[in-house]
This record gives C-alpha cells, structure tokens and sequence, in this order.
C-alpha cells in the first residue's frame, strides 16, 4: 500500500511537528483510515514535500512529525491549457487527468462555439478535484486553477512561451526547448475561421495532437502528454 499524502496549502514546511485540522485531517482520518506511527507525506504544491510520520489524529485533527523536508523541482517547460468546458462530469475527468499528466495551469477559454460556462460553484469543486489528484499522482507543485480567458486574450502569450492551437489541420508537434507552451483546445463545435484566422495572426502555431477527433478532456491531457514527452525527449538527446 502506498504512502498517504496530505496537502498544506501555501504553508512553508520544516521539521516538527505539524497540526493538520479540517477537510484535510478528516480524510485522512476517516476516509483513509491513517493511524498512530503510519508513514505519511504533506505537500505544500509549491516544491515542498515532507516526510514523516502520525503523532496522533482524532476527529478533525491530525498531528503529524515532519522528519525531513524535500524540495521537487517544476516540470519543465510548464505546460498551460485553456480550453473550451466540457459538460458535466467530463470537466471533473480532465481536471483530474490534467494533473495527472503535468499540466502547469489550466483555465476556461471563452469561445465562439463553446456552450459551457463554469459557474463558481464548480470552479470550487475543481479545486478539490486538483488537490485529490495532486495526492494520487505524487506531484509535489499544484496545478493553477486560472480565471476564465477570452479567445482573444489566450493566442497572445508572454515573451518566451510558445503558444499552439490543437487542430486537426496542423503539424505534428515538434520540440522547442523553450521554457512554457500554452495549448488551446476549442470547443466540441471546433474553431472557427476567424478564430484560426486570429490564432495564426497573433503568432501561434497549428499543430495536431492525434488522428482522431477528441472530446475536450481527452484532447487536453493528450496534448499535454505530448507535449511533455517531446520537450522532455528532446532533453535527453541534448544532454547525451
């Protein structure tokens, strides 16, 4: 059985002894059924791991015993996604494959097809969709949860990042070596011309992630594991 994992938040981790109460405590406790001298890690998703071990845990508050204090760099590049929102359940499936797979940042894009418009309510259960991810997967940096992006405002990108637009139409994706790549995913609907049309005048690249037609969630995670792996590959080759 692997190692129990909770998250802390924004909080700096030393070793000692740390109080954990809250929805936090409360899984581990009654979901996950931790018990008194069980190895545990705690993660702050910002680099920070530590290591150690359950003091003592009743009701909604966990003690635990830092013992050492890891740090994890980030994946490079970060990988960034605005997407369309798929509907239903399936925005839950890829928040979750998304950090499975590495994702850096995702955000919901405003489209001319898109049908789906998170309300906070959901934005909210992202979060905790993240955060369970996040433990499941070993991640030491949590995936961003940005606001909501016009189309516009998502083909133009910071200095240094590449920005490219899934497509059926374009090229196989192939490695930079820069530091971000930002991928769009449109609606089920597809792009429009204008839109294309608007991608291509802003500097951003068509590229195909698959023979297939995907729906929102898988063409996301899909794209990012791509991305990820050819950048990566592309490491490996240089450094050997």
């Amino acid at each position: 059985m692997g190692v129990h994992r909770v998250c802390v938040f924004g909080e700096a981790l030393s070793e000692g002894d740390l109080r954990l109460v809250g929805v936090e405590a409360k899984h581990a406790l009654q979901v996950k059924r931790v018990v008194t001298g069980e190895r545990i890690e705690v993660v702050n998703g910002a680099g920070q791991v530590g290591r150690g071990v359950v003091m003592s845990g009743a009701k909604r508050e966990l003690v635990v015993r830092i013992e050492e204090v890891g740090e994890v760099a980030r994946v490079s590049p970060a990988v960034e996604v605005c997407s369309a929102s798929p509907k239903g359940n399936r925005m839950e499936r890829m928040i979750d494959a998304l950090v499975q797979v590495g994702c850096a940042r995702w955000s919901a894009m405003e489209t001319k097809l898109g049908v789906v418009e998170p309300g906070a309510g959901k934005m909210n259960r992202m979060d905790r969709v993240g955060t369970e991810a996040l433990k499941q997967s070993g991640r030491a940096w949590a995936m961003e949860i940005g606001k909501r992006v016009r189309f516009a405002d998502a083909v133009r990108a910071a200095e240094g990042i590449r920005v490219v637009l899934a497509d059926a139409g374009g090229e196989r994706y192939r490695a930079s070596g820069g530091s971000g790549v930002r991928v769009l995913i449109g609606p089920e609907g597809g792009w429009t011309d204008q839109e294309r049309s608007q991608a291509l005048e802003a500097g951003a690249e068509r590229v195909r992630f698959g023979p297939e037609v995907m729906r929102i969630e898988v063409a996301a995670a899909a794209a990012v594991g791509i991305v990820l792996a050819m950048e990566m590959s592309r490491t490996t080759q240089s450094d050997g």
